[in-house]
C-alpha cells in the first residue's frame, strides 16, 4: 500500500516545489520592476531618465515572463487553487482587474468555499463600484473564515463608506449603520488586538457616530496611538486626539498634543486647529 500512495505524494510534493518556484518568480520580478520604477524617479528627477513609454514597455516585457510561467504551471495544473487566487493578484498588482476577477472566479469554482476568494473578489466588486456584490463577498469570506480579523475589517470599512449603500442592502435605518460598523471593527480587533492599521480605521469609525461620543472616540484613538509603530503614525494619531480635544473646547489638551507634532506633512492641519482656538478678535 506504501508503495501504490508514494508516487501520488512524490507527485504533490513536484507539484507543490513547481508552485513555489512560480511564487519566487512573481516575487523577484516584481522587486525587480519596482527597483526600475523608483530609480528612474530618481534619474528623472536629474533629468536623465528614460521616457515613461519605453519604460513602461521594459516593465511589461518582464511581467509576460510571470504572466507566461502562471500560464504554463496552470496548463499542467488546471485545478491548483492557489496558484488560481496568486495568478489573480498578479493581474490585480498590474491593474488588470477583469483579468484578476477571472482568476478569482476559477478559484471559487473549484474551492466555494475558500474565504481568500470571497474576499479578493470583494474587493475587486468594491473597485468597480459594485458595492452590493462587494457587502456579499466581504460578509461570506467572514463566515467562512470567522477568525481572520482582516474579512471583518473589510466589511466593516466598506459599510463606513457606503452608509446608504449599506442601509439599502441590510434593510436597517441609516443611524444604524455606523454601529454596524463598529461592531464589526470590534470583532477585527479582538482578533489582531495589535494590528495599528486595523485599530486607526476603527478609531476613525467612532468619529461617525451620531451624537458623536467624544470619551469614546479618545479611547479608540489613544488605542491607536499605544500601537502605532512609527513617529509619524504617532503624529498623525495626535492631530485626530487634538481635533477632539479641540472640539470639547479643552484647549490645553489641544495645545499639549499639538506640540508633539512636527512633520512637515502635517503643519497645515496643526496649524489649522491652532487656529480655531485662537481665532482672530472680532472687528469692532
Amino acid at each position: 500500500m506504501a508503495q501504490e500512495i508514494k508516487p501520488a505524494d512524490t507527485s504533490d510534493a513536484v507539484i507543490e516545489r513547481e508552485f513555489r518556484q512560480l511564487l519566487e518568480l512573481d516575487d523577484k520580478v516584481h522587486d525587480e520592476v519596482d527597483e526600475w520604477i523608483r530609480n528612474n524617479a530618481k534619474l528623472t528627477a536629474k533629468q536623465v531618465g528614460i521616457d515613461p513609454a519605453s519604460l513602461d514597455l521594459q516593465v511589461r516585457q518582464r511581467l509576460s515572463k510571470v504572466d507566461e510561467a502562471y500560464e504554463a504551471f496552470l496548463n499542467r495544473h488546471s485545478g491548483h487553487v492557489r496558484a488560481r487566487l496568486a495568478y489573480g493578484s498578479f493581474f490585480s498588482d498590474i491593474n488588470e482587474i477583469d483579468k484578476a476577477m477571472a482568476q478569482w472566479k476559477k478559484a471559487l469554482e473549484l474551492a466555494p468555499k475558500n474565504p481568500v476568494a470571497w474576499n479578493n473578489l470583494g474587493k475587486a466588486y468594491g473597485k468597480q463600484g459594485r458595492i452590493t456584490e462587494a457587502f456579499r463577498h466581504f460578509a461570506r469570506a467572514g463566515e467562512l473564515a470567522p477568525r481572520e480579523a482582516l474579512y471583518h475589517r473589510n466589511l466593516a470599512t466598506l459599510i463606513f463608506s457606503y452608509p446608504d449603500k449599506a442601509a439599502r442592502h441590510y434593510l436597517i435605518d441609516r443611524s444604524q449603520v455606523v454601529p454596524k460598523s463598529l461592531e464589526l471593527f470590534k470583532k477585527a480587533r479582538s482578533l489582531d488586538p495589535k494590528n495599528f492599521t486595523l485599530a486607526a480605521d476603527a478609531a476613525m469609525a467612532q468619529l461617525g457616530m451620531q451624537p458623536f461620543d467624544a470619551k469614546t472616540a479618545l479611547a479608540a484613538w489613544n488605542d491607536a496611538l499605544a500601537l502605532a509603530p512609527s513617529p509619524v503614525e504617532r503624529e498623525g494619531v495626535r492631530i485626530h486626539l487634538a481635533r477632539i480635544h479641540a472640539h470639547l473646547g479643552q484647549a490645553d489638551a489641544t495645545r499639549a498634543l499639538l506640540a508633539k507634532v512636527h512633520e512637515t506633512q502635517f503643519a497645515e492641519l496643526k496649524a489649522e486647529i491652532l487656529r480655531k482656538l485662537d481665532p482672530p478678535p472680532a472687528k469692532p
